[in-house]
């Protein structure tokens, strides 16, 4: 670039500095100056094309994330450095007429040409990483670790070539007697190899993604995947704390639980037991029966021979060994209840069964399904069914089983 003139200075310098090695010093410095100045206007020239450009695509709907994110991770800032590089590039002449000085600048401008190439490709890979984690339909997968592991192979090799370029060998030459030390290579990056596994089996199984809700009782971890790296596994548990995870033992050695699918179908199970104390367990009487009939959907309830015990309604005037208990209409009530809830679905499975009694009693469990998989409103509907629940059984002549102070209680309406 500006080397044509470099003779005809060098005459100048000469009529006005003697002797001819200060003609040479002052030569080197004024044209090291004249490179450094050239090089700082043609960086501020880029700066400004660059900014002027981005504002014009940043206008543009079609372009705007991208170019937000590449200049959000430097990357034109980057791109303009290489043009301080090429105007020393092409002005070594200037510096130095010896052979040895100007193969140390080619030597001080390849490396830095390579490390300012590793930026730039650096900040591209982090803006993918940006865009795909920005975008609702790219979040599905998780590409963090991945795009961590191209970049420790990018920089194993900036430093290959970085050494290849000071020592004049060649690159495949070096890469080559590192054979012998693969072994302490696998060692350093053990983590890092089967944490690559670990991350490729949960993004090509989709087993894990941005967004999930996972369970680890293992590690006390309840809440958000915030973050999937090479190596972890990042979760915003509901207590706001955080909780880092190794990838690899999420695959591996522990058992994740993954309540995306529960959202994906839009319906959350609700699965509770109350106790019955067993001594309040009767066959109805007429009586009874018509008591309990004055409750509101037990009518209907009763009539159902599925809902109540499988067993008809009777109105023999006397109990009878196979009548419907109280706690078999309580139960016909429950059915009748729960499928006209609002907030459950009622053509999904709606169980209400006994589980093996206990010194607490008799566990009655409800199952059913709610149609809603936010935690907010699932814990409103479900406290809605168990006070309704608790509050009602009384009416049925049943007694739950409750300790306080070591003595059974009933729990009234």
């Amino acid at each position: 670039m500006l080397s044509g003139w470099n003779t005809p200075y060098k005459l100048w310098l000469s009529e006005f500095i003697q002797p001819e090695g200060w003609v040479n010093f002052a030569y080197v410095v004024s044209a090291l100056l004249l490179c450094l100045f050239a090089s700082i206007l043609f960086y501020k020239l880029g700066k400004w094309i660059s900014y002027k450009l981005t504002s014009l695509l940043l206008t543009k709907k079609k372009n705007n994330k991208v170019v937000a994110a590449l200049k959000a991770n430097k990357f034109f800032s980057y791109l303009c450095y290489y043009l301080p590089l090429l105007v020393f590039k092409y002005n070594f002449g200037l510096l130095s007429d010896s052979e040895n000085p100007i193969k140390i600048l080619g030597s001080i401008y390849h490396i830095a040409a390579v490390l300012l190439f590793v930026l730039v490709a650096n900040s591209i890979l982090n803006t993918i990483v940006h865009i795909n984690r920005h975008q609702e339909a790219k979040r599905s997968k998780p590409i963090r670790g991945l795009v961590q592991f191209v970049q420790i192979i990018l920089y194993f090799l900036c430093l290959i070539f970085c050494i290849a370029i000071a020592t004049g060998k060649s690159p495949l030459a070096l890469l080559a007697g590192l054979g012998a030390a693969s072994a302490l290579i696998m060692l350093i990056f053990k983590d890092s190899i089967t944490g690559l596994v670990a991350g490729a089996q949960l993004s090509f199984n989709h087993m894990l993604q941005i967004g999930d809700w996972i369970s680890l009782p293992g590690y006390d971890v309840d809440g958000e995947i915030v973050d999937i790296t090479l190596t972890s596994v990042k979760v915003r548990n509901w207590d706001k704390s955080v909780s880092t995870v190794p990838t690899y033992n999420l695959v591996v050695n522990d058992s994740v639980k993954n309540w995306r699918y529960m959202k994906e179908s839009g319906v959350r199970r609700i699965s509770r037991a109350i106790t019955i104390d067993v001594n309040s367990i009767r066959f109805c009487t007429p009586e009874m029966l018509a008591r309990y009939g004055a409750i509101s959907g037990v009518g209907e309830a009763l009539k159902s021979a599925e809902a109540a015990n499988d067993a008809p309604a009777k109105s023999a005037k006397t109990a009878e060994p196979d009548g419907i208990t109280n706690l078999g209409v309580f139960r016909a009530y429950i059915y009748r209840y729960l499928g006209q809830k609002s907030g459950i679905r009622a053509d999904l499975d709606v169980i209400v069964k006994h589980r093996e009694p206990s010194a607490s009693g008799l566990p009655l469990e409800i199952t059913c399904f709610a149609s809603v998989t936010d935690t907010k409103p699932f814990e409103a509907i479900q406290s809605d069914i168990f006070d309704h629940l608790i509050a009602i059984a009384p009416a049925f002549d049943l007694k739950l089983f409750q300790l306080a102070n070591s003595k059974e209680m009933q729990v009234n309406g």
